[in-house]
């Protein structure tokens, strides 16, 4: 019997401009890893520029933990070593040769816990890996009470699983023998009810739950939230399904392999299609000759979580799609008197929320000022948490650890708040809030 978890809070933003079914490879001559990726990461760099690096050479460790190592994708030369202000490194810029060389791989005879979590630290797989709380890359020596799978994304644009991962069933069920000797407790995967599913069937080493609702059901802290939810001083891991492939590609085929399928998509892309991807590639390429106008705005990733990126400038380690858009700044004749037949609203401004199917194209406006908070059931309306959004943002603007700890903050990280800054009529940043609440509580707790 499917055990099925109704979310009932929540949104669908429905986008124009989702890819088709289709892929074609993205080629770059540049390639980047950046420390940024990698939040509450101080990072120790081991190359320098001139260096020549293969797939898997170590570019960065962490301060805290040596062991936790960041590879180059690639085979080539550190062309630069970007760095902003007090000499913080932004990306390590690497530029390909024509020749792939891989460094020496040597899997452990035996697959225990500590051989795999060597093997994984070592080849710079383990930043595949991601906590809650704070939603960091883990401690290599903390055993999760789960480990948690999205085998969907409900968000805009999102890319479908089940054309990404065919033909990877048998790297995927390696990748799940594998990552299942790292926690005594159990893995979970979610899965949408309404979607094709045939992939994860008769998936190994898993729990299933099937989700139904809008988004964010498709979001790991919704699940974890519904499915086994945190208590002060507990941990879960989660991973994406893709990134279990290439674990299981490496104890399989004894191939280290930092690839990924991406949706190029968004209202402002000619052909919106798939793109086959080295880890860190520039996304130049990806749109000459495919964009309707100059005047766009690139995001590596949804439009509700991304983060807004030059046209020259590289796709982030966990982000799993380029969403291009339309900028705004433009002032619009008699603005709120029209009807606004073709501009989206949750609050029924428009009388576009009488088709509630409708697909659009946004652009980067506010569509207003930014105010004060207001306090009201707005935003428990997107929020499919047991947990009171607007009380814990305040907890986290002032910085009550002790109220951030009552209202929940150990379950939550930014993404699980953006339909509240999507809807919020104050046009308050919630997400880079909660991220620096989360930044500030780590830095209590750990140093």
């Amino acid at each position: 019997m499917k055990r099925v978890i109704r979310i009932k809070k929540g949104l669908d933003y429905l986008l124009n401009g989702e890819a088709e079914l289709k892929t074609s490879p993205l080629l770059s001559d540049y390639y980047a890893v950046s420390p940024d990726d990698f939040d509450l990461l101080v990072p120790v760099l081991k190359v320098q520029e001139g260096d020549n690096v293969k797939i898997g050479t170590t570019l960065f460790t962490s301060n805290k933990n040596p062991n936790l190592q960041f590879v180059s994708p690639i085979s080539g030369t550190v062309h630069e070593i970007r760095r902003g202000a007090k000499r913080h490194i932004e990306a390590i810029i690497i530029k390909k040769n024509e020749d792939e060389t891989t460094e020496e791989i040597a899997l452990p005879d035996v697959l225990n816990r500590n051989s795999i979590l060597k093997t994984l630290l070592q080849y710079g797989m383990f930043p595949f890996f991601r906590q809650r709380p704070f939603d960091c890359i883990p401690n290599p020596d903390d055993v999760p009470k789960a480990i948690f799978i999205s085998g969907f994304d409900s968000a805009p644009l999102a890319p479908n699983y089940s054309y990404i991962l065919k033909d990877k069933n048998e790297e995927f069920e390696k990748g799940l023998s594998i990552i299942q000797h790292l926690t005594e407790g159990k893995i979970y995967l979610s899965l949408d009810v309404s979607r094709d599913n045939s992939f994860f069937e008769n998936c190994p080493y898993v729990e299933t739950y099937f989700f139904k609702g809008p988004h964010p059901a498709g979001n790991i802290g919704t699940q974890i939230h519904h499915i086994a939810p945190l208590k002060k001083g507990e941990i879960v891991w989660h991973i994406d399904p893709w990134q279990i492939t290439l674990i299981g590609t490496l104890f399989l085929h004894k191939k280290l392999e930092f690839k990924k399928i991406v949706p190029l998509c968004g209202s402002e892309i000619i052909s919106p299609h798939y793109l086959e991807m080295t880890y860190g590639a520039s996304v130049e390429n990806s749109l000459k000759n495919n964009i309707k106008q100059e005047n766009i705005r690139i995001i590596s990733g949804n439009i509700l979580t991304g983060k807004q990126i030059p046209c020259n400038d590289f796709v982030g380690f966990y982000d799993r799609q380029i969403t291009v858009i339309a900028e705004g700044g433009k002032r619009e004749f008699l603005g709120w008197l029209l009807p606004g037949l073709k501009k989206w609203s949750f609050s029924h401004t428009f009388l576009a929320f009488l088709f509630p199917k409708k697909h659009y194209s946004p652009h980067t406006s506010l569509q207003g000022s930014r105010r004060t908070l207001m306090l009201h059931d707005l935003y428990e309306r997107v929020f499919p948490f047991n947990i009171l959004p607007a009380e814990l943002y305040k907890a986290c603007v002032t910085r009550d650890i002790d109220l951030m700890e009552n209202l929940g903050i150990y379950e939550v990280t930014a993404e699980d708040f953006a339909l509240c800054e999507l809807i919020c009529p104050s046009k308050i940043e919630w997400q880079q809030t909660i991220q620096d609440a989360l930044a500030y509580l780590y830095q209590e707790t750990y140093n």
